[in-house]
């Protein structure tokens, strides 16, 4: 089982974007010296309360030059906003800094904000990503690159550098509709997924039509990672101050996806209050409690790895969340070890 830390940034009134890079890169560091696998960074445009973290390949060059072990990764690169080219040079650059630390996180996206800002229209997001992906792949792994392809053509060109990691770092891809699951399982990707986007009964079903489609298509479902995003906050006191800070915190970043419900590509039926988030689709409390409900949610799902928002709707001091992190690092993940 592994471990990584999440975060997408979001950016209240009150607070800078200085000052939220800065969180987010204490942060890192410290997952590197206690021991976590990874570092997931978001990629959200044109909505600062709910993200100011556009471009998270130069974040990760950043973490790259200040940690020395823990993964870099992305969750999710919105490979449909990018011509794929520049992504493959731009990521095969942060695999080299990071010497083979870079993970290709990727998806398609939600908000519709996202393809309007970049004149992209949304309904070319699917096969946009597909043909965008079999791209980068072939970029890497090609001498002399020539794609002839609906939307971007190549003749001729010599990408590099060439990534760290032969043949390339490992591609997750994230799954948070029902059309999406067996897309992946058919790409024989790696798997992300949301529970609070997806909904726990949806992930239940699409991963098992994911595991059908690997099967049907030849690949190996146990070579496979299942990567699930859980919000976590690990305390002693559960009546503590930080308990009511951390709640707080959800509560903002839920407000900002009820806002957001008008403005996403497909319409998903959701709980988004708190006490449904906080006992179904979150991990908190004392050490004993999450490791309970991780476990639950490890056999309902066949997670392979976590990926643990300490810092959901980033209203959440620093210094707190890193008291969390610290919590969890000593008595949580040595149960899984």
């Amino acid at each position: 089982m592994e471990f990584g830390i999440f975060d997408q940034l979001p950016c209240a009134d009150y607070q800078t974007p200085a000052n939220r890079y800065a969180d987010i890169i204490s942060q890192a560091q410290y997952a590197d010296e206690l021991g976590y696998d990874t570092v997931w960074l978001a990629e959200v445009h044109f909505n600062p309360r709910f993200s100011v973290l556009p471009a998270p390949l130069l974040l990760g060059s950043a973490i790259a030059q200040s940690t020395s072990r823990v993964k870099i990764a992305t969750a999710v690169n919105l490979l449909p906003l990018h011509h794929p080219v520049r992504m493959a040079e731009e990521f095969a650059t942060l695999d080299i800094i990071s010497e083979g630390r870079a993970i290709l996180g990727t998806g398609r996206g939600a908000m519709l904000q996202q393809y309007s800002g970049y004149g992209i229209q949304v309904d070319e997001g699917r096969d946009r990503f597909l043909e965008g992906l079999d791209l980068v792949l072939k970029a890497w792994t090609s001498d002399e690159l020539h794609y002839d392809g609906k939307y971007y053509q190549v003749s001729g060109v010599r990408v590099v550098p060439k990534p760290y990691q032969k043949p390339y770092p490992p591609v997750y891809i994230a799954s948070n509709s029902v059309d999406t699951f067996p897309m992946v399982g058919e790409l024989g990707q790696n798997i992300l997924i949301a529970p609070i986007v997806v909904t726990l009964d949806g992930a239940t079903s699409g991963l098992k039509e994911y595991r059908k489609r690997l099967v049907e298509n030849g690949h190996n479902p146990s070579e496979k990672k299942v990567n699930i995003n859980v919000l976590v906050h690990a305390s002693r006191d559960e009546n503590g101050s930080a308990n009511r800070e951390f709640e707080a915190s959800v509560r903002n970043y839920l407000s900002i996806l009820e806002g957001n419900r008008s403005r996403v590509i497909t319409g998903r039926t959701r709980d988004l209050s708190y006490e449904h988030v906080s006992t179904e689709l979150s991990a908190m409390g004392s050490p004993d409690r999450i490791i309970d409900k991780l476990e639950e949610i490890k056999e309902l799902l066949g997670a392979d790895e976590f990926m643990c928002w300490f810092a959901a709707g980033g209203l959440m001091p620093n210094e707190d969340v890193k008291a969390s992190m610290r919590l969890f690092a000593e008595e949580v993940i040595p149960h899984f070890k």
